[in-house]
């Protein structure tokens, strides 16, 4: 079911392709004609501390290359790349989805007029996150990547692959209140973290209008489901002269692009096993590539909110540098 999705996917790419396509078939001494392809990988910055990034790029992912106003579809490719960051080896994607079977791609520049319209996604099988993200294999299994429909210019320096993060990111910060003095061993006082309120199931479909992600997810299905975060670090509580650093634990989530009702999105916890719950009481929109930063105090029997803002992926301020109300 995954592989007939995907490839209605790639023949909605081909289409749009074609539709942008460009072309100046009038050269002389054509120096790239039937020349190797070099592929270029990059993941926007920064990533989550156990996701996807420049130096933890995807082992493979699909790649559709069309050349436009080509005499046949020789130089046209449906791929799925394997490599190691620097050399990239491409497969046929039908055998590669149907079987797993790897049958070698040498991919080609028809000339070095004809533009070429790209298209890549990291996760060609995609229709859930784990909900068990705690661990760095989970996190990347939902740090779903995409390179939207892109023109390039064919070059001796080959394709620049430049892929984005797509999802929605959760970063929580866990701290403890004057009830949790002295507390040492952070990691095991808090426990059961979950973020809850979110659908973890969804297709997704090319939307070529959509210029900065080329997508948008659809049927995003099933009940909302408790997710598990990663857990990127813990700060003991100490005390030096003037100045007490509370304890405190930090979080990171990976989450799908949607709308959250008013009161649904919930942090839960236990400390020393006591249980913590807080919700938001406001409507809340993920949106793809975005950054959401929430920071809690647990003591006295109760959770407050100290902030919650909304940023690109990205690193600085974000998207108009947002802040969110934390009732």
């Amino acid at each position: 079911m995954r592989t007939k999705l995907y490839m209605i996917a790639l023949a909605a790419i081909s289409m749009m392709l074609g539709s942008c396509s460009d072309s100046n078939s009038e050269f002389s001494q054509d120096f790239l004609a039937d020349t190797p392809i070099k592929l270029n990988v990059s993941v926007d910055e920064p990533r989550t501390r156990a996701g996807y990034s420049n130096t933890e790029q995807p082992e493979g992912f699909g790649l559709i290359v069309q050349h436009s106003d080509s005499q046949n579809d020789k130089y046209n490719y449906s791929v799925w790349a394997e490599g190691n960051g620097t050399d990239w080896k491409t497969y046929d994607l039908a055998s590669y989805l149907n079987d797993g079977t790897k049958k070698d791609v040498t991919m080609l520049w028809a000339n070095m007029n004809d533009k070429v319209a790209i298209a890549a996604l990291s996760n060609v099988n995609f229709n859930k996150i784990p909900t068990d993200q705690t661990s760095a294999e989970e996190v990347k299994k939902a740090d779903l990547l995409t390179m939207p429909v892109t023109q390039v210019v064919p070059s001796t320096n080959g394709i620049n692959v430049d892929f984005k993060h797509t999802m929605s990111k959760i970063k929580l910060t866990i701290e403890l209140g004057d009830e949790y003095e002295f507390a040492e061993n952070v990691d095991k006082m808090i426990t059961d973290v979950k973020i809850d309120g979110s659908k973890v199931e969804a297709l997704f479909q090319i939307k070529p209008e959509n210029t900065k992600f080329g997508f948008e997810f659809v049927n995003i299905s099933g009940n909302s489901t408790p997710v598990s975060p990663f857990c990127t670090g813990t700060t003991p509580y100490s005390k030096t002269t003037g100045t007490i650093t509370k304890a405190s634990a930090t979080y990171e989530a990976i989450l799908i692009p949607q709308t959250i009702e008013s009161g649904k999105f919930i942090v839960s916890f236990k400390v020393d096993g006591k249980l913590y719950e807080w919700a938001y009481n406001q409507e809340l929109t993920l949106a793809p590539n975005t950054a959401y930063t929430l920071k809690l105090i647990a003591g006295d029997d109760k959770v407050q909110p100290v902030s919650f803002s909304v940023a690109a992926w990205k690193a600085g301020n974000g998207e108009n540098g947002e802040k969110k109300e934390t009732d």
